[in-house]
């Protein structure tokens, strides 16, 4: 992870796209379809290095960089 994104002024990371492969999602199908639709979130990883969830097109919500 030395190829970090660029950041802004304000600490949040620039990069919308997740790192191919690391989108997931966590099992909340066992409690009902409601549950999981309220609360099934798919997850992925920023170059970054920081997990974020994913918005319905695919891209990363705003998030701010991991403190080194």
């Amino acid at each position: 992870m030395t190829d970090k994104p660029a950041k802004t002024s304000d600490g949040y990371c620039t990069n919308k796209k997740p790192v191919p492969g690391t989108l997931r999602t966590i099992n909340a199908s066992a409690k009902g379809p409601k549950f999981f639709h309220l609360h099934g979130r798919r997850k992925a990883q920023c170059p970054c290095g920081r997990e974020t969830s994913v918005t319905d097109p695919g891209n990363l919500r705003r998030h701010k960089q991991p403190q080194e």
